[in-house]
């Protein structure tokens, strides 16, 4: 902080100290031209006069004496006007210099004052702070935190609470104290700052559940739902929804959830073997209340499709293409969606169950189906004007799925 505050203060002097020795500012030069107008203006006073006394000698109206007399007091007048105007510019350029001292003591002062009260000094500390705890683990969640960086986050979030950064520190260390009421209150001080921030929408959801006892109570199932309003892939909230359907004895939903959920993981991490534990659990009572086999669940339909983008399009390679499942001549709201760049194609793109977006609305629920491939021209999923798209015939699906080809080149009106 002391560099920072060193040179702020240098880079404020020279404002402090222009005026009092540059005197070649617009101001100070209007008032040296005044000054000399009114020189010219005393000497012609002066000269007029000589004048008519001389013409009043000439006609006798005034003796020498009486002339030398006028004449001696118009030169008095004359250089007292001089030396007025010589104090008054002299004024001008150094009648402020009293200022100078107060001014270097109290400037200092102030800007340092200033500075801790707005400027980002404890934020630059809690940086260096926060710098030195990375440096000294990998896992916030599971090592020990740094007294000091807590304290100071603590302390910030006072004086400064729409750091949102902040309060999700505070929050995943206090999950690493396994203290959950105060990361779900830390969570929640965040949501305030951005209520649809999807990451705190989810983490908020989960210590909720666990603060209620892994219960779903209704407050529970209201932050679960928003949070899966604001991101249907999070696997966090996907792996919420797969227990609040096994709660809700719906084993089938729960797995859909849970493949969704391990889909984002790698199969050699805890969080994915304990997905998989709770998969097959549902498959045993899939199998028991079926009277199949537990891996009757598995097989489910699919949808593969072959997309491209007509040359004639102008596509760039940033943008996204959806690609959805609609069931045919019903409601437009997909029964499984995907996205992928335009750098990416052609590709082939398979939609099952995992991709759905509403629970209860997967793509096996359905038997006539129209895939829709869209480039949008503003990122968003909602149709609009000026998409380029390709939408297929209404198709059969089966117990071995469907293969569509889908060349976009049709622009939305």
């Amino acid at each position: 902080m002391l560099p920072w505050m060193l040179a702020l203060i240098a880079a404020g002097f020279l404002f402090v100290l222009y005026p009092f020795f540059f005197n070649n500012d617009s101001s100070v030069a209007k008032g040296h031209e005044q000054a000399k107008i009114a020189e010219k203006d005393n000497v012609r006073l002066f000269q007029e006069q000589q004048e008519q006394f001389q013409q009043q000698l000439d006609l006798g109206d005034i003796d020498t004496p009486q002339f030398k007399r006028l004449m001696a007091e118009a030169e008095q007048l004359l250089l007292a006007n001089t030396v007025l105007n010589t104090q008054k510019k002299s004024k001008g350029l150094a009648g402020g210099l009293w200022l100078l001292p107060i001014l270097l003591v109290v400037f200092p002062i102030a800007t340092v004052v200033v500075y801790q009260q707005v400027g980002a000094s404890k934020d630059q500390e809690i940086a260096v702070l926060i710098e030195a705890q990375s440096s000294r683990v990998s896992n916030l969640a599971s090592e020990q935190w740094d007294v000091e960086l807590i304290k100071a986050l603590q302390e910030r979030v006072i004086s400064r609470p729409d750091n949102i950064y902040y309060w999700a520190m505070l929050a995943q260390w206090a999950i690493s104290n396994d203290d959950i009421a105060s990361a779900n209150s830390y969570f929640a001080a965040a949501l305030k700052i951005d209520p649809r921030d999807s990451f705190l929408l989810a983490q908020y959801a989960e210590s909720l559940f666990l603060l209620e006892g892994n219960r779903f109570t209704p407050q529970v199932i209201t932050a679960v739902d928003a949070a899966f309003a604001a991101d249907t892939n999070s696997q966090t909230v996907l792996g919420l929804k797969g227990i609040e359907a096994f709660a809700n004895n719906d084993p089938g939903l729960a797995i859909s959830y849970w493949r969704r959920a391990q889909q984002q993981l790698e199969p050699t991490s805890v969080v994915f073997q304990g997905l998989q534990t709770g998969i097959e659990r549902a498959q045993l009572l899939v199998g028991s209340s079926t009277g199949g086999s537990p891996n009757d669940i598995v097989k489910t339909r699919r949808v593969s499709v072959l997309v491209s983008i007509d040359a004639r399009v102008p596509a760039r390679p940033d943008q996204t293409v959806f690609v959805a499942v609609l069931r045919a001549g019903g409601s437009p709201m997909p029964l499984a969606a995907k996205k992928i760049s335009v750098n990416r194609l052609p590709a082939t793109i398979t939609l099952t169950d995992m991709d759905t977006l509403v629970a209860g609305q997967e793509l096996s629920t359905a038997n006539r189906v129209r895939v829709v491939a869209r480039l949008s021209s503003s990122g968003s999923a909602t149709p609009q004007a000026g998409d380029w798209e390709a939408l297929s015939d209404a198709i059969t699906l089966d117990e071995k799925g469907a293969q569509v080809t889908l060349s976009i080149d049709q622009q939305r009106k």
